[in-house]
C-alpha cells in the first residue's frame, strides 16, 4: 500500500470512529494484513529477473530445437534418397530377371 492509499482510508476512518488513535490503529493493521499476505505470496511471485531468465531459457531451447530440425531434415533428406536408389535398384533387378529368364 502507498501512502496516498494509507492516507485516505485514514481520513476515511477518521471521520467514522470520530478518534485519531482508532483510525491510526485500523489503518496500521491494514497495513500490516496488506504487507504480510505480500510476504506470503513473495515465493510465488516472479520478478523481473524470473522474467528475463525463463525468456533467455526459452531462446535457448528455440535454438537448439531449430538445430534437430536442421539435422533431422538433412537425416531426412538422405534416407528418402537411398530409399529412391534402392528401389530403383530392385526394379530393375527384377526387369533383368524377367528378361533373362522368362523371356527369351
Amino acid at each position: 500500500m502507498n501512502a496516498t492509499q494509507s492516507f485516505k482510508i485514514y481520513e476515511i476512518l477518521q471521520k467514522h470512529f470520530n478518534n485519531d488513535a482508532d483510525a491510526k490503529s485500523v489503518v496500521a493493521e491494514i497495513e500490516q494484513a496488506v504487507e504480510n499476505k505480500f510476504i506470503e505470496k513473495q515465493d510465488v511471485l516472479a520478478t523481473k529477473a524470473d522474467v528475463m531468465n525463463v525468456k533467455e531459457e526459452i531462446t535457448r531451447i528455440d535454438l537448439r530445437i531449430s538445430g534437430l530440425e536442421v539435422l533431422f531434415e538433412k537425416r531426412f533428406n538422405n534416407l528418402v534418397m537411398w530409399l529412391v536408389g534402392t528401389a530403383l535398384v530392385t526394379v530393375g533387378l527384377i526387369f533383368t530377371v524377367i528378361k533373362l529368364f522368362i523371356v527369351k
